[in-house]
């Protein structure tokens, strides 16, 4: 089984020019207007992270790098209807038996390499060409839920075969200086 942890991420916009070098050759060669792109770094505990966040055919994805530029994850946002009916039936089964009340506020599909040795225009270019084969996908999703002991938002994470490989609680930052 696995612990619960928590999820506690601080992201802020950069510029472009901001990412890794290996990042933005990797993906400038499957996405000419990278100007429509939105960039991040991310912090969360001790890693540091940068996003790149682009439009592609009616998805919105979002692309992970590490501070080296080597490419950690693609995640694309989708609907639960999306999702094979077997992934969705085991996490409302999980859901069900977890919480009395549950809201799925978020669900993407992450395609990660399958193969340690397999770079990152391998991974973006099987993505892009819907070549699945190479990839471990696994499905992510915001839950906000309760029972008797818990109410709070969770990121669940469910690998293919639809069983739930990581729980974590997703610690909000406060909008006190938003005002």
């Amino acid at each position: 089984m696995f612990g619960q942890s928590t999820k506690e991420e601080i992201e802020e916009s950069i510029k472009q020019e901001e990412m890794p070098e290996g990042a933005i050759s990797a993906i400038s060669e499957f996405w000419e207007n990278l100007s429509t792109g939105a960039y991040y770094r991310e912090t969360g505990g001790e890693m540091v992270t940068y996003e790149a966040k682009l439009d592609w055919q009616g998805y919105q994805y979002s692309i992970e790098f590490n501070e080296s530029g080597r490419l950690l994850d693609i995640e694309q946002l989708v609907g639960f209807e999306e999702l094979p009916k077997s992934i969705r039936d085991s996490v409302l089964t999980y859901l069900e038996s977890e919480y009395t009340k549950h809201e799925i506020t978020r669900v993407q599909r992450q395609f990660l390499a399958n193969e340690k040795d397999e770079d990152n225009e391998d991974v973006i270019e099987d993505v892009l060409e819907r070549d699945f084969e190479d990839l471990l996908i696994l499905y992510e999703l915001e839950v906000d839920a309760q029972n008797k002991k818990v109410l709070g938002s969770f990121e669940l994470l469910f690998d293919d075969d639809g069983e739930l490989v990581q729980k974590r609680r997703i610690v909000r930052r406060s909008l006190d200086n938003i005002w």
